[in-house]
């Protein structure tokens, strides 16, 4: 082959190679445009902490059904809950363990009136771990324990309990004057009861967790606390001639703005809480449904 031939075929190829690489060059990848994310509508559940588990299985629920809505759960004591409401924080419902929070927000007008509603009933008792065996039966033998876990009377459970150790002669007041109950300090307990250690706490959970974890030899929760736990043990139901009915009432909040949607959101939620298929759940975390 001549020269002139072999150059003509280099150059040939070198084209070739050129333009493949230019045209590689010009068929990039365009980036791929990420999926506009949806922005869920919230709403404010505000719920006594002795209803997590119920209310959780609740709101999975809804949400399941409602995939554009994000429900936020803010469980506490009621008192307290009570407190951030009438400071103004956002809150669509409220479920209280005691009528007495729900009433004080009715007093300030920040309820919808006609939504109040006595949705569950629960019962005190006298719990432990699961493994104990020892010598606390009943209210009669709480005074021979070491140590107890006992909510604050600011809290609904703690109120009870002194309620029922005032009923039961263990405690001494001729008082009946709610304040004055809820405000006996846990040392004046632990007095009555010939010296044993009280720990106070912030709500039921947090007594729950006390004796789950064996901090104190025995706790005052409610029925379905002990029933959301599975190391601890119920020794005893304190009935409610010592407590008096425990009432869990449901209401919503009066929104801060007019707003048709949400007001039909808060409308579907309030529903899904108070129906018929709620209050099975209710009961199977130990509430008793009205």
């Amino acid at each position: 082959m001549k020269l002139g031939g072999k150059i003509s075929i280099v150059c040939l190829a070198l084209t070739l190679a050129i333009g493949t690489a230019l045209s590689g060059c010009s068929k990039k990848e365009e980036p791929k445009k990420e999926e506009a994310k949806v922005e869920k509508k919230e709403l404010n559940l505000f719920i006594a902490a002795s209803l997590t588990d119920a209310i959780g299985e609740l709101v999975k629920d809804f949400e399941k059904e409602n995939p554009d809505v994000k429900v936020n759960v803010n469980a506490d004591s009621s008192g307290k809950l009570e407190s951030q409401i009438e400071e103004g924080f956002d809150c669509d419902i409220f479920l209280s363990a005691s009528t007495k929070e729900m009433d004080a927000l009715k007093d300030k007008d920040l309820l919808d009136k006609d939504s109040v509603m006595d949705l569950l009933q629960n019962q005190l008792a006298i719990i432990a771990a699961k493994d104990y065996d020892g010598p606390v039966k009943d209210l009669a033998t709480v005074n021979q324990a070491k140590s107890i876990a006992l909510p604050y009377g600011s809290v609904p459970a703690g109120f009870y309990t002194r309620k029922a150790l005032i009923a039961d002669g263990i405690l001494k007041t001729d008082s009946t004057d709610k304040e004055t109950i809820k405000n006996i300090p846990g040392k004046e307990v632990g007095e009555a009861l010939g010296g044993v250690t009280i720990s106070e706490k912030e709500n039921v959970s947090t007594s729950l967790s006390a004796v789950a974890e064996k901090s104190t030899e025995v706790g005052f929760t409610y029925v379905s606390d002990a029933k959301r736990n599975e190391n601890v043990k119920i020794v005893n139901e304190i009935g409610i001639d010592k407590t008096g009915k425990i009432t869990y009432p449901i209401a919503k909040i009066k929104p801060k703005k007019d707003d048709k949607d949400r007001a039909a959101l808060v409308e579907k939620l309030y529903k899904d809480l108070t129906g018929d298929k709620a209050k099975k759940v209710y009961e199977k975390y130990g509430f008793k449904a009205n």
